[in-house]
């Protein structure tokens, strides 16, 4: 996501300068792990990456990393680092890595509550231990935790660290040796507490990442709704975004494209016309001067009408901002498609307006471009009886020619229910069947 892009680049610089310059590590050996820290916060396919670094610091066998978020389960995740094999082993082979996970942690949940070292982590939260310094051996290993998880997985070691925010939610640490290994030492508690302030600052982060590509996300499931075509350009008519519509229109190469990520026009004339459009509505944004929408007609080669274009300055507000890099001038193309019949679901029609079911269906035919006789038809009714089910649309809408009930129909957003199809976006063969 774009909106990825531009907060990941000013944590990098932050990450690299104030951050590490300015904050006390009693630890040298502690900044790759921090760097890799901070890529994980801003892309999550980068946790095992951070678990690896970790490991090999602490001379650890593996290590995981958990955040249990109450209010939003969608900003919850878990990585584990350094037991695929044993996982593998003891929980598959049938069904995989990712089955043999799953049963891992089904496995693992059901045993934890009764696992020793809960108790110490809820006795000793925000500060990290290792488990021996607390739990003798003949009770660690009498645990069913022990028998059925830590010692199959031989993950005899344990310094954990458990951080607890105000509203219940929770990031786990956890770093295991072998038993051939020894125990985690005082001076590997202290190292991992100089991490703490890190780690909440990156989970803060991965955090605002998230949330911010869960509202991209439905931003642009709302524009793909949507049947017009719309696109969020740059000055320099580079495309950031395009919905469903947009691009099953450039998909048909039928008057306008886009090239190289630009909008092209197939007329040069037109592309120029659109393109001093595009970049007068996107400086008048940054200016602070009026603009008068821009009104665009493009040819197409195949010789169908002309597709019309909107063009509008896209401010600086909080919608802007989701889809570009903050601050850079941008403008909006509304595209409309002459041959494309907007339709408005009749049970839509009957609750909004209270109208009856038969008044519904000719109300649907009627904005979908047909003549009263062609409704009648397709309906099985005679002219006279469509003509009494308008009268009482008229009435019940409030207005008093055809016309002006095509133009409230498409004012309401009831439109928009037929054209969408959840989990499939619109394709150029799904417009030429609508062309």
């Amino acid at each position: 996501m774009i909106v990825q892009a531009g907060i990941r680049a000013s944590y990098t610089g932050w990450i690299s300068g104030s951050l590490i310059g300015g904050a006390r590590v009693a630890h040298k050996r502690l900044l790759p792990i921090i760097y890799r820290l901070f890529e994980a916060a801003t892309d999550a396919g980068k946790w095992n990456g951070f678990l690896a670094e970790l490991a090999a610091c602490f001379d650890a066998r593996g290590a995981q990393i958990g955040r249990g978020q109450i209010a939003d389960q969608s900003l919850s995740f878990s990585a584990l680092y350094g037991f695929d094999e044993a996982i593998q082993g003891c929980y598959g082979p049938s069904g995989g890595l990712n089955r043999a996970m799953a049963r891992f942690e089904e496995h693992f949940t059901r045993l934890w509550p009764a696992d020793p070292r809960m108790d110490i982590m809820h006795r000793y939260p925000g500060r990290p231990f290792s488990c021996r310094m607390f739990i003798n051996e003949r009770d660690l290993r009498q645990s069913e935790a022990y028998k059925q998880i830590l010692d199959p997985l031989d993950a005899e070691y344990a310094l954990l660290l458990s951080l607890v925010e105000e509203d219940g939610s929770s990031i786990m640490l956890g770093l295991f040796r072998r038993k051939s290994g020894q125990s985690f030492t005082q001076a590997d508690v202290d190292m991992l507490s100089d991490l703490i302030p890190f780690i909440r600052q990156a989970i803060g982060i991965s955090e605002r990442l998230t949330r911010a590509t869960i509202d991209n996300t439905r931003a642009l499931d709302t524009l793909d709704k949507i049947p017009l075509g719309i696109l969020l350009v740059t000055r320099d008519a580079r495309v950031i975004q395009a919905n469903a519509t947009a691009r099953a229109v450039a998909e048909l190469n039928d008057g306008l494209l886009f090239g190289h990520d630009r909008l092209r026009l197939h007329s040069k004339a037109e592309e120029r016309q659109l393109h001093e459009a595009v970049r007068s509505a996107a400086m008048s944004s940054i200016e602070l001067r009026d603009y008068p929408t821009s009104s665009i007609s493009i040819s197409r080669p195949s010789d169908k009408p002309a597709l019309s274009a909107i063009v509008t300055p896209l401010g600086s507000n909080a919608f802007n901002a989701s889809f570009h890099t903050a601050g850079e001038p941008c403008a909006a193309i509304f595209l409309s498609i002459p041959e494309r019949h907007l339709e408005a679901p009749a049970d839509l029609l009957r609750r909004l307006f209270a109208l009856t079911a038969a008044q519904a269906r000719v109300c649907e035919l009627l904005v979908s471009g047909v003549t009263l006789q062609q409704a009648a038809d397709q309906l099985g009714i005679s002219h006279e009886t469509a003509r009494v089910h308008l009268k009482g649309i008229f009435l019940n809408t409030g207005v008093h020619k055809q016309s002006e009930l095509i133009a409230k129909i498409l004012s309401t957003p009831v439109w928009i229910a037929r054209q969408s199809i959840p989990g499939n976006g619109m394709t150029a063969n799904m417009l030429r069947r609508d062309l």
